[in-house]
């Protein structure tokens, strides 16, 4: 492992199967190690996964600059502002019985804080409630916060115009005639045993999200369309929008993305996504704790029937 910048802190190496790694991909390892910020700081980044099975990987890894990294906690398992991350994973093709030699290069620096957030209405009992109509328009608040465990940087979000193509005019990719912005936001469904939702071809659940849509309106005049500008907020109103999209990854076609009839029932977690990958989500394992847990990070958001519910969070 080679280090483009000081050897401080910890460092963590993963490997992944092919179509999981980042950071293109959130998926969960299959191997972990790790190398310690003395033998770092000694000169020594050798590192070594033992007992890998014979299979394609692809190798990961990142430095723990700020030392708040924690695998134990799901959004806390990955590299924040002032860490530094490999431009890309790095296949490895094992065979039985074989020790393969491998390097990662840690040459970029994070340069965002997570999008750390909690919502400011809490709803009650720890429930925000919304409905499936196809016509209501709800709406809540999200605050940037780094909620005594995020270190460097205090987060915000940088709200910018989104450039996926790099043709310096922003996006707008489902042609809604309003431009894609950064921080993304979306509630993901999560189903219960029982609720199905629609296939990929090879025959596994895909992704339904019912996107939200932030309030851009306060940052227009700054950002002035020009996709190079950013602002820095603590807080973003979001816009729940009546639909829900399936998204599939095929192969050959990458990502497709279908409108469902109607926005399934049931339960959802709330997501951020930065430009930089870096994500969070609400209900998470800080607001799980047995210790000290965090209420706003256990906050739950259902979805129910239009005539079950009053619709406002």
């Amino acid at each position: 492992m080679a280090l483009a910048g000081p050897a401080r802190g910890d460092a963590y190496l993963f490997l992944f199967p092919p179509d999981e790694a980042p950071p293109e991909k959130r998926g969960a390892p299959r191997y972990v190690a790790a190398v310690s910020e003395v033998r770092l700081a000694a000169g020594d980044a050798r590192f070594r996964f033992s007992e890998v099975g014979p299979d394609v990987y692809r190798l990961w890894g990142f430095l723990d600059a700020n030392g708040d990294a924690d695998l134990a906690v799901d959004v806390l398992a990955q590299p924040g502002a002032g860490d530094w991350v490999p431009e890309s994973s790095v296949e490895l093709n094992v065979q039985p019985g074989q020790v393969l030699p491998a390097d990662l290069t840690l040459s970029r620096r994070v340069r965002r804080p997570l999008p750390a957030f909690q919502v400011v209405e809490q709803g009650e009992g720890g429930v925000v409630e919304l409905t499936d109509s196809a016509t209501a328009i709800a709406s809540f608040n999200v605050k940037s916060e780094g909620l005594g465990v995020l270190r460097g940087e205090a987060p915000r979000f940088f709200v910018r115009f989104a450039d996926a193509d790099g043709n310096g005019t922003p996006d707008d990719v489902n042609g809604d005639g309003v431009f894609d912005l950064w921080p993304q936001f979306f509630l993901r469904f999560v189903p219960r045993p029982g609720q199905t939702v629609p296939l990929d071809s090879l025959g596994r659940p895909t992704q339904v999200i019912v996107p939200l849509l932030p309030n851009s309106t306060p940052f227009l005049a700054t950002l002035a369309g020009e996709v190079g500008r950013e602002v820095a907020v603590e807080s973003l109103q979001l816009f729940v929008i009546p639909l829900a999209w399936s998204i599939i990854e095929e192969p050959g076609k990458g990502r497709v993305v279908t409108t469902l009839g109607a926005v399934p029932v049931g339960e959802y977690e709330l997501w951020a996504l930065n430009d930089e990958g870096g994500f969070w989500f609400v209900p998470n394992d800080l607001g799980r704790r047995a210790v000290e847990p965090l209420p706003g990070q256990a906050l739950l958001f259902h979805v129910v029937h239009a005539d079950a519910g009053t619709g406002s969070p």
